[in-house]
């Protein structure tokens, strides 16, 4: 395996850890995964910002994790999931469940699925990291998630899976880990 098809599959595991957000939401009220989500945020995001501003900390995160895991652009920014996890304690508390399930759910496994076919078979590229196979992946499983998982009407739906595929490929200034929540949760919530 291609070493950087390699490091995309490790950041995608860890990018995976966030389904529990939206599985908990499944069995848990709001009010619980809300606590949880702020707790994690808090930590986290405490972390990324340490890491960025002191030296020392820097230095252990880096033992800890590796450098190599982080993207270029997270090496003087916050990291994605960081932003994801800011995206989902913000579609939490503005957005009903109906809403947000999907939305989290395309936020993690669409990105992902864009991911690895664009890494592994990415042949089609534009903005150097993004493939149009790779926008494809994403929009075929939003199709897919959303059609399983949000009550609304199925033609709105699809169209917030193009949506959220096209914001996932044109993100420009905004993280999309940020972006593709807020988007896709605000949009699913618009159409119930």
């Amino acid at each position: 395996m291609d070493r950087e098809v390699k490091l995309e599959f490790q950041r995608d595991l860890f990018h995976s850890l966030g389904l529990a957000i939206p599985i908990g939401y499944c069995f848990f009220p709001k009010e619980v995964v809300l606590l949880g989500v702020l707790g994690a945020m808090v930590f986290y995001v405490g972390s990324d910002l340490l890491r960025l501003f002191h030296g020392g900390f820097r230095r252990f995160f880096y033992r800890l994790l590796g450098d190599k895991l982080l993207k270029d652009r997270e090496q003087k920014n916050l990291i994605g999931s960081s932003y994801f996890l800011i995206g989902a304690f913000l579609i939490l508390l503005f957005f009903q469940r109906e809403a947000v399930i999907p939305a989290l759910f395309v936020a993690c496994l669409s990105d992902i699925a864009a991911s690895e076919v664009g890494s592994r078979w990415g042949k089609h590229r534009f903005r150097s990291s993004r493939s149009l196979e790779g926008s494809l992946a994403f929009f075929a499983s939003a199709s897919v998630l959303i059609f399983i998982l949000y009550p609304g009407p199925f033609l709105w739906g699809m169209a917030v899976s193009l949506v959220a595929t096209l914001v996932e490929a044109l993100s420009v200034g905004v993280d999309d880990n940020l972006s593709i929540p807020l988007v896709t949760a605000g949009l699913l919530h618009l159409g119930l």
